[in-house]
């Protein structure tokens, strides 16, 4: 038993003087070292303005958060989100902000897909129309917003000039509480398409043409080829985007807000899950409630992307 036990003690030691020899090795290598010296700094930056703050928004759901003795808030517990869930404006703030990212998926995507379609096709100039496309993308969302309010003031705009002027009638855009949130899901739609049409391009651009050379000779038409290859092998493609829109359309606030203020007019039909954090936060001061409704936020999207994986992600890959 005696040599049984010093034989594992020696290869326990062996094991250590040889994990400390590794260690010390890599610790003379410069590699390691600028390794070191790029990562902490990120790391430090995380912590501070990522980790650290998601920690402390847990506290803060659970706290009355006073702004100017933070120290001696009291805890309410499930208080805030009781709160928040009793808000005269949150099942309106819900039911926009849903209809928001419907309205968004259906302009987004077909579109999307149409034009990546044809793009897919083009031998010459590709580059040029995709920078075209994606023009909208890097210009200033507020500008954007301001430009299209003037375009569709009922008065003084532009769009209703020109439909008067071909004799149709003129239309309320930002005005009606009918037409006013997919109004503004359109200007959404025109400002962040390129974005998606690069990606799913891309994507198609990737599938080998010697799938596409088969199934024309086994006389396939087009549409057969866009359902039978495209869309199969863009299965993982399709589930980046989808899950990329539906985290931007359900945190949409800055271009509502530039169009209709945060009250969210006409007549609450534009007022976003968003606005209603806005509100709470640094209009009524009352963090808590607005910690405690950015996590309610959290979890929502959080359960609509891993349920867009799971119904969407294909199970193989090429």
């Amino acid at each position: 038993m005696t040599s049984i036990a010093d034989g594992s003690g020696a290869s326990g030691r062996a094991e250590a003087m040889g994990a400390w020899f590794v260690v010390k090795k890599t610790l003379r290598k410069p590699q390691f070292w600028f390794g070191f010296t790029m990562i902490v700094p990120l790391l430090i930056w995380y912590w501070i303005f990522s980790f650290w703050p998601i920690i402390q928004a847990f506290r803060m759901s659970t706290v009355a958060y006073k702004l100017l003795d933070p120290t001696n808030s009291p805890f309410v517990g499930i208080g805030n989100f009781l709160k928040i869930s009793q808000h005269p404006l949150f099942l309106v703030s819900v039911k926009n902000t849903i209809l928001w990212a419907v309205y968004s998926f259906i302009f987004h995507l077909p579109l999307a897909m149409l034009i990546a379609v044809f793009l897919s096709k083009v031998r010459r100039g590709r580059n040029v129309y995709q920078a075209l496309i994606f023009v909208p993308v890097v210009v200033s969302l507020v500008a954007v917003s301001l430009l299209f309010k003037m375009l569709m003031d009922p008065e003084v705009g532009q769009l209703n000039k020109l439909l008067s002027g071909v004799g149709l009638p003129e239309l309320q855009w930002l005005s009606s509480s009918s037409s006013a949130l997919p109004t503004a899901v359109i200007i959404a739609t025109w400002k962040g398409l390129g974005f998606y049409v690069v990606i799913l391009t891309a994507g198609m651009m990737n599938i080998p043409s010697e799938l596409y050379d088969a199934a024309l000779v086994d006389g396939t038409n087009p549409w057969q080829q866009f359902w039978r290859i495209t869309m199969p092998l863009m299965g993982h493609t399709i589930l980046l985007i989808t899950v990329l829109l539906a985290i931007g359309s359900l945190q949409e606030f800055t271009l509502p807000t530039v169009l209709f203020g945060s009250e969210g007019g006409p007549g609450n039909s534009t007022y976003l899950y968003n606005m209603l954090i806005y509100q709470e936060a640094f209009l009524d001061i009352r963090f808590g409630t607005a910690t405690a409704a950015s996590l309610l936020q959290f979890a929502f999207i959080l359960a609509i992307s891993i349920l867009q994986i799971k119904l969407i992600r294909p199970s193989w890959s090429y």
